[in-house]
């Protein structure tokens, strides 16, 4: 069998607040969308806040949601007040 090459999806946010802080959750074998569902779950479960918008259409808020666009916010600036 020849070399197989598996590419995985690696999805990182940093937080639009500090800016230092990051997270990466690498999705491997699975397909890049649901990986990309899969890391919006996990980032918030492990006490990141995700921002989508709160201007535009309902569809386009919920799309936002799902996909993870919009501004995301690491453990220690989301217990910030302001957000």
């Amino acid at each position: 069998m020849a070399l197989l090459f598996i590419q995985a999806s690696h999805i990182r946010v940093v937080c639009d607040a500090c800016g230092t802080a990051s997270a990466e959750l690498c999705g491997k074998r699975e397909f890049a969308i649901t990986a990309r569902a899969n890391a919006v779950h996990k980032f918030r479960a492990h006490g990141w806040h995700h921002d989508p918008t709160d201007r535009g259409r309902q569809r386009a808020v919920e799309t936002a949601e799902r996909e993870g666009s919009g501004r995301w916010y690491c453990p220690a600036c989301a217990r910030a007040t302001h957000l």
